[in-house]
């Protein structure tokens, strides 16, 4: 066996160039999915205060339909 292939036969603990770019996609999605949920959460949050006072607003009053 020559040094050339001892040399190509070693394994290769360096990073892989052709799997960075699709790591950084990953996790760019994953950053945009998460963005997205915390968005609608921050969206839907006033709408449900808004659901919780008017129910304790009715329930003081002594008027709750439920």
């Amino acid at each position: 066996m020559s040094k050339d292939n001892k040399a190509n036969l070693r394994a290769n603990h360096g990073q892989h160039s052709d799997s960075q770019p699709h790591k950084l996609s990953l996790l760019f999605r994953f950053m945009k999915f998460i963005s997205w949920v915390i968005v609608i959460g921050l969206l839907l949050s006033p709408l449900a205060c808004t659901v919780q006072i008017i129910d304790d607003i009715k329930e003081q009053q002594g008027g709750n339909d439920e």
